[in-house]
C-alpha cells in the first residue's frame, strides 16, 4: 500500500481501495470513486473477513474536490496496491459488479434508441 495522487483526470473510473488508519473510520476500507461534477463518493466498510458480517460498522457519504482532498488527509489513507484493488474490492464491498451491470444496461438501452447510421 502507498501513496496516490487524487486527482479526477487519473483517478480510475471504478476508484480506489484504501485502508484508513486514523479518525472516526480507523481500520475501515474505504472505496473512492470520482462522481459527477466536483463530487467524489465515499464508501467505508470494516473489514467483513474479520469482522462479524451482521455487524459491520459501514457508511457512504459525497465530498466535493476540495473537501475529498481533506477528508482523505485526514484520515490517513493507505492506498491498496493496484494490482489488489479488484480483488480487495470484491471482498471488502463488491459495489463494482453493480456498477459494472449498470453501465451494460446504460449501453444496451443507448443502442436501442440509436438511430441508422448514428455512432455514440
Amino acid at each position: 500500500m502507498g501513496s496516490v495522487l487524487i486527482d479526477r483526470s487519473s483517478w480510475p473510473r471504478d476508484g480506489r481501495i484504501g485502508r484508513i488508519t486514523a479518525g472516526e473510520y480507523a481500520r475501515s476500507y474505504l472505496l473512492l470513486a470520482a462522481e459527477i461534477n466536483d463530487s467524489w463518493a465515499f464508501y467505508i466498510s470494516e473489514d467483513p473477513r474479520t469482522e462479524r458480517v451482521d455487524e459491520l460498522e459501514a457508511d457512504d457519504f459525497w465530498a466535493t474536490d476540495e473537501d475529498t482532498l481533506q477528508l482523505v488527509g485526514e484520515m490517513a489513507v493507505v492506498w491498496a496496491d493496484e494490482s489488489q484493488d479488484a480483488a480487495l474490492e470484491k471482498e471488502i464491498f463488491d459495489i463494482r459488479s453493480e456498477w459494472h451491470r449498470r453501465r451494460r444496461r446504460g449501453s444496451m438501452i443507448r443502442s436501442l434508441f440509436r438511430r441508422p447510421g448514428q455512432s455514440d
